[in-house]
């Protein structure tokens, strides 16, 4: 017989059934269940058998006890506030005396669990549902709002799909037979992984904006570093505690301290601190020869290579991005060694701190309170609160010992590197190798990246003997413009709402899981991207496994099948998301003969200042376009017939004169004979950015 594991991704398998198996229940037995737990939950009357396995007990994860009635009951706020409900938060795990309906208890390992579940599923949450009571304002919403796609939940009912995965009483067998069986979060999240990403984590608004996949799965992974980290201890006078890095603990309160990161209301110091690391992997190397770029493969190997070894501490991860959830005592070099023993560098962002305000933007919000605190009168985003609001922000957050860190993590070089150096990462001695009649120095580093084989071979043969013009386009996905436009989108929400706390929800807004919701649907774009360009010949992805990166001959139908391409699947997928110069996913392109230097191209790809689209045509023009441009550009210019003579003229006047000022002025001229370029015109659009993108697409002579 299999030992049964506790499961905490199972803590919130009740959110995934229909309200009416609630409401049949009621009109049949005259009873039912609150919430979404099962505490109370009357077995008998379907003649259901109550789970007993370990993982039975995360159901009493909400649970608060009664002082009126004495008995532990599913939390009601209003309670709490009136001091009838003590939750289990603030009450010794030793006078945890649960009790279900088949009369068994918790053993000290169960309520060891349930202990590290709680402060999983807190630290977890998108917005702190111990921060405030909310107005009932607004019906309790079934499906998850993305802040980037807001409708995307209607859509994917009008395809058939529903959010509810167990919806009659027979289900309920089902759901209870899960709790007792289920061998692995891994297998929970796998089969029922279409129900939970339509699911939100809390139905209420504003707080349904997080995908209840994306909860259980990050409670998952910091229930169990906190298990690999902590360890149950055995007092002399019977009684147990919890240790962690030393300190020991009764209570989940005593543990994390208070949630909130200013004011003077749950802001106690906690015992229990871990650290929020984000970090950027890059690399000084130089793109001398097309296999070069197999370092972009070679970074996404080890970055997958650290997220299956480190799996529970890495919270999610990108082809040049990790963040981690890690405890005080965790050597982060010893985890990223494989990176840096290849030559990548590693710019580090790490925020310690309590538990209960642990979050991926607390960096953020801390060297905000510094800088307006020292600095208030000279910045105008600070001047738009009273210094004094960041003076208390600042006072608490040093209160619970909030330490914030920006460092870079370099490889370990020799103290002297004798000549000649490594042509390519300039990091280690090179060593001569000659191909091609070509002499160079590459370190033996180097050279097994190259050696991982060629991207693809039709570059150098076939495009290189036919001379053709080549474009590059890389995908990117700002992380810190992420974090930032999340802030602000979850912002406009909670106003559109008018809560009277409004101002609390948006200060304790934790986006770490909507981070990783967004990163997901990222790389589900990339992946439908390249769907769409199966069998297309002359589109290539050279490294197959690194989505971001693309080349194709160039032809004008082609750029313009790449772009637009780009452009309906980002309003499929992003509709409400930034699209200009603060877009934190943009498309460049990089157009030039074959012959000219991968580097150049990478040195474009990887310039800051992004706007929607990026495109540079060497030694022809380089223009940025935010989507809206973009996208009026290419219904009224060029996916149109009516202005092509029009604008041939333009290009001329352009060709000959080259003044911006004669264009306008012909613009205006024949504004009633072609309204649809004088549209662009008072929108704001220069004419060299539409002329540019025309001649581009429809193939203008250079």
């Amino acid at each position: 017989m299999v030992d049964k594991k506790f499961i905490p991704e199972l803590h919130d398998i009740g959110k995934l059934v229909d309200d009416q198996v609630k409401d049949r229940l009621q009109n049949q037995f005259g009873n039912s269940w609150r919430g979404h737990v099962f505490i109370n939950f009357n077995f008998q009357n379907l003649g259901i058998t109550q789970p007993t396995s370990p993982s039975w007990w995360g159901q009493y994860h909400h649970i608060c006890y009664d002082n009126r009635a004495n008995q532990w009951v599913d939390c009601d706020r209003r309670k709490q506030k009136q001091g009838v409900h003590i939750s289990i938060n603030e009450i010794d795990i030793n006078n945890w005396n649960l009790q279900d309906t088949l009369g068994n208890t918790p053993s000290e390992e169960d309520k060891y669990n349930l202990f590290l579940l709680v402060l999983a599923d807190h630290l977890a949450s998108s917005v702190s549902r111990a921060t405030l009571e909310l107005e009932r304002k607004q019906a309790p919403q079934d499906g998850v709002l993305k802040l980037w796609n807001k409708n995307f939940y209607q859509r994917e009912e009008q395809k058939g799909k529903y959010w509810a995965a167990f919806k009659t009483t027979d289900d309920l067998r089902t759901l209870f037979d899960e709790i007792e069986n289920c061998q692995s979060g891994e297998a929970f999240l796998n089969k029922y992984k279409e129900n939970l990403l339509l699911t939100p984590e809390d139905k209420s608004i504003p707080r349904n904006v997080t995908s209840l996949y994306t909860h259980v799965e990050l409670v998952g992974k910091i229930f169990r570093v906190l298990k690999k980290n902590t360890r149950l201890v055995k007092e002399a006078d019977g009684s147990i505690s919890i240790e962690y890095s030393g300190d020991k603990v009764k209570k989940i309160k005593e543990a994390e301290g208070g949630k909130r990161t200013t004011g003077n209301i749950d802001v106690d110091k906690g015992k229990w601190q871990a650290r929020i690391v984000k970090c950027w992997i890059k690399f000084p190397h130089s793109f001398v020869r097309l296999q070069d770029i197999n370092l972009l493969r070679k970074r996404e190997e080890l970055i997958n290579s650290v997220s299956n070894k480190y799996k529970d501490e890495v919270i999610f991860s990108t082809s040049d991005f990790i963040t981690l959830f890690l405890p005080l005592n965790q050597d982060l070099n010893n985890i990223l060694k494989p990176l840096l023993d290849w030559g990548f560098y590693i710019e580090v962002e790490e925020t310690f701190t309590d538990l209960g305000i642990l979050s991926s933007i607390l960096d953020k919000k801390t060297l905000q309170a510094r800088k307006c605190v020292e600095e208030h009168e000279e910045w105008e985003e600070c001047k738009k609160k009273p210094k004094e609001d960041f003076e208390k922000r600042l006072n608490v957050l040093n209160n619970r010992s909030t330490k914030v860190y920006k460092k870079y993590l370099m490889p370990e070089l020799p103290d002297e590197i004798h000549p000649p150096i490594c042509d390519i990462c300039q990091q280690r001695r090179g060593v001569e190798r000659i191909k091609e009649t070509i002499r160079e120095w590459i370190c033996d580093k180097c050279q097994e990246i190259r050696d991982l084989g060629e991207p693809f071979r039709k570059y150098t043969t076939v495009w290189e003997e036919e001379n053709v013009k080549v474009c590059w386009f890389k995908f990117s996905l700002d992380q810190n413009k992420l974090e930032k436009w999340l802030q602000k989108a979850f912002g406009e929400y909670v106003d559109s709402y008018n809560f009277r706390q409004g101002n609390v929800l948006k200060d304790e807004f934790r986006p770490l899981a909507l981070q990783v919701d967004f990163n997901k649907d990222y790389k589900e774009m990339l992946k439908k991207f390249w769907e769409n360009f199966d069998g297309i010949e002359d589109v290539k992805k050279p490294i197959a496994e690194y989505d971001e990166l693309g080349v194709f001959k160039y032809s004008p139908e082609l750029t313009k099948r790449v772009i637009e391409n780009f452009l309906n699947l980002f309003e499929q997928y992003f509709p409400d998301c930034a699209s200009d110069e603060k877009s934190l996913i943009s498309l460049s392109l990089s157009i030039a003969n074959i012959k000219y230097p991968i580097r150049e191209h990478w040195r474009f790809f990887e310039e800051g200042n992004k706007n929607f689209l990026n495109i540079r045509y060497h030694k022809v023009f380089v223009e940025k376009y935010a989507k809206e441009q973009l996208r009026i550009i290419m219904d009224k210019v060029i996916n149109t017939e009516t202005s092509s003579s029009f604008l041939h003229k333009l290009a001329q006047l352009e060709e000959k004169i080259g003044s911006e000022i004669h264009m306008s002025v012909e613009i205006f001229n024949n504004r009633k004979k072609y309204p649809e370029i004088y549209e662009l015109f008072s929108k704001g659009i220069k004419p060299s950015k539409f002329l540019s993108l025309y001649k581009l697409l429809r193939g203008e002579k250079k």
